[in-house]
């Protein structure tokens, strides 16, 4: 017996794929450049090329699963869009700290379970991993915690 294809999730692999041809093609429009010396269009035809062979995967992968049948839930997209406006909010307000604990925590309430201690040992990781890399590595002006 044949397996049917699963059609919404190749519709979505197909839509990511769109998206990241037109992200190609408007980059495309831009200098290149080369490796050592990039320019405006490079980032975006790679990010492009990127979303477009996630989409190919994606596409092998889901083509013959099983549908899911469960209720969809929002919590995961409206926990991690928090999470991103937190950040957003609280980075030129409190600093880079504050802004990386509550996007990791908010982000953590996306997944079921909930695992606090692990969202809190992550949150405060990447806290400190931004700090070196971001603040002291790369000198970006912002400061780890504002007053």
């Amino acid at each position: 017996m044949p397996r049917s294809i699963n059609g919404f999730q190749v519709c979505t692999a197909a839509l990511l794929g769109l998206l990241g041809l037109y992200v190609i093609v408007q980059g495309g429009s831009y200098e290149m450049g080369s490796l050592r010396r990039m320019g405006p269009g490079f980032f975006p035809v790679m990010v492009g090329s990127v979303l477009l062979l996630f989409a190919a995967l994606l596409a092998v992968e889901v083509r013959h699963s099983a549908p899911e049948t469960g209720v969809w839930i929002p919590r995961p997209i409206l926990a991690i869009a928090a999470g991103f406006v937190a950040f957003a909010v609280l980075l030129e307000r409190a600093g880079l700290v504050p802004a990386t604990l509550a996007l990791v925590i908010l982000v953590s309430l996306a997944d079921k379970p909930v695992r606090p201690v692990a969202a809190v040992v992550t949150a405060l990781s990447l806290s400190a991993l931004g700090v070196l890399v971001f603040i002291y590595g790369l000198g970006i002006p912002v400061a780890a915690f504002e007053w």
